[in-house]
């Protein structure tokens, strides 16, 4: 059963599992893919809505009048409140989900200019998200005025707390995804010196395998793991949190609901983080909270704690099943340790010269946020950066869902039952007890599966023995290929050696109950096998 990687494969190993199963003869067995975590739902109101939002946009009048394809841009002082209202009538006709969104659409410009921008009018909040979805508009500024104001109310009690003083302090800068926003500001702290090549960076371990490739491989830095302790729900071992005091740590990341172990930051940790603050004022902390409203009940944060300290992202779109779109914002607070240490290190001023100086009159003074964007467009093309236009519309209108429609409670609360229920019918399968994470602040977005541990449930220390004598990627091809299951390993995530991740928002839960079966008999039939080679 041995598997060897070709050595010029151009594919992700998640691409050989894939082809693996591509060639499976097990036509009785439909394939379950486990390896991302994209949803497997998807919440239509606010998709109707933007898509409603698109359609008024291009009733824009036309040119020539006699041209029916061709629009005009709207006009900033029309009644578009009035006009809207008749947009509504027209779409009674039509399909529900339309008439749906439409409605909605209604509501949420009459909330935004009632309760969040205030200086403007419904007329003019309903023509500045219609231009934004029309996409007729390029960017300016880069993240357009409104979104700030609706995406610091919605993540207020997510982040901060319910601090929306504290929130509202925050620049926010959309993004393409949380992932590219951790990019993004990662990019522009080693372009401007506050980063640096052989510097250490500490991360909380296992933590999402891109990271780790982002510190050691673009950055050149090295991680320092704070390891975590399975066997207790995965929480920081208190001795490796000591770590932090390390003087030559210039950069902590955190992920908070984790991944691949869906657990959040814990008290004791950010009091180990506050006490490394104090002791080194200059200690940075990057923060990805983009599972943070799967949680049963918000939990404090390093970026309401810690907020001069810490940069944080945030992706709406995995809120409401929305991968593809790429909503994602960057946090950075105005007086952010970052800003105080580009405008103190005389290094740092001269290479703002060199870099920004065709794109800003005084690039000395130029704040962290904006080198943020400009490195987005890799600083020539700082005048085309930003997020789409439509996809801003978009992040404000899932963010207004919220914080509006009586169903938001309602459908999160199935989404985080929907995924409580996954992680127990996955476990059931696997033979073995829910996971001590399962109960307490979890995202329940994805697991770390022991597989020497289905094997001791399955066939006690001797089968465990077996499959340890093996290889792990013959077992991972196997299930591919005989048992159509696609994992990824999970030691590329720094956990252990015979272990493999499973994301849940992309199975059902009787599809994870089955998942667990099939990889508990394929574990024990390899591991036989293996046993009587």
């Amino acid at each position: 059963m041995d598997f060897a990687i070709p050595d010029k494969s151009p594919f992700l190993l998640r691409d050989l599992l894939l082809a693996e199963a591509a060639r499976s003869e097990r036509d009785d067995l439909p394939l379950l893919d486990a390896s991302r975590g994209a949803a497997n739902w998807q919440l239509r109101r606010v998709l109707n809505a933007w898509h409603a939002l698109g359609l008024y946009a291009a009733q824009a009048p036309a040119t020539p009048p006699d041209d029916g394809e061709v629009a005009l841009r709207l006009d900033p002082d029309g009644p578009h409140r009035e006009a809207f209202r008749a947009f509504e009538e027209r779409c009674a006709v039509g399909p529900a989900g339309l008439v749906g969104g439409a409605g909605f659409v209604a509501r949420a410009c009459d909330y935004l200019a009632g309760e969040v921008l205030l200086d403007r009018s419904p007329d003019r909040v309903l023509y500045e998200l219609a231009e934004a979805a029309a996409g007729r508009i390029y960017p300016s500024p880069p993240t357009l005025s409104f979104v700030a104001p609706i995406v610091t109310r919605y993540l207020a009690p997510l982040l901060f707390g319910g601090d929306l003083d504290l929130a509202r302090q925050f620049r926010v800068i959309a993004c393409e995804g949380a992932t590219t926003g951790i990019a993004q500001v990662a990019a522009t702290l080693a372009g401007n010196g506050l980063i640096h090549s052989g510097d250490r960076v500490a991360m909380w371990w296992p933590t999402y395998e891109p990271l780790r490739d982002l510190v050691e491989c673009q950055l050149g830095c090295e991680v320092v793991p704070i390891r975590r302790d399975p066997g207790a729900g995965w929480a920081a071992v208190p001795s490796e949190l000591e770590k932090l005091d390390d003087p030559r740590v210039r950069l902590a990341i955190t992920v908070s609901p984790g991944n691949p172990v869906p657990v959040v930051t814990g008290p004791g940790d950010l009091d180990d983080l506050e006490r490394a603050v104090v002791q080194r004022p200059d200690l940075l902390v990057l923060a990805d909270y983009v599972y943070m409203h799967f949680l049963d009940e918000p939990v404090e944060t390093e970026i309401a704690r810690l907020p001069r300290n810490t940069i944080g992202v945030y992706s709406v779109s995995k809120d409401f099943g929305l991968a593809g779109m790429r909503l994602g914002v960057v946090l950075i607070h105005p007086e952010c340790v970052a800003e105080h240490l580009l405008a103190e290190r005389a290094v740092a001023a001269q290479g703002a010269d060199e870099r920004y100086c065709r794109r800003a009159l005084q690039p000395r003074a130029m704040p962290l946020g904006e080198r943020i964007v400009a490195d987005s467009r890799g600083v020539s093309f700082t005048h085309m950066s930003g997020l789409s236009t439509p996809l801003q519309a978009l992040i404000c209108l899932c963010a207004v869902y919220d914080l509006i429609e009586p169903e938001a409670g309602r459908y999160f609360s199935w989404v985080r039952g929907e995924l409580a229920a996954r992680v127990e019918a996955l476990y059931q399968g696997l033979g073995l007890p829910a996971p001590a994470w399962a109960a307490g602040p979890s995202s329940r977005y994805s697991t770390i599966i022991d597989l020497a541990e289905v094997a001791r449930a399955r066939g006690g220390e001797e089968l465990v023995s077996a499959l340890r004598g093996q290889n792990l990627w013959s077992l991972m091809t196997w299930l591919a290929r005989e048992w159509k299951v696609i994992l990824t390993p999970g030691e590329g995530f720094g956990a252990g050696p015979w272990s493999v991740r499973a994301c849940f928002p992309s199975v059902s839960a009787e599809q994870a109950r089955e998942l667990g079966e099939r990889v508990g008999q394929a574990v024990e039939a390899f591991a036989r096998a293996s046993g009587n080679d």
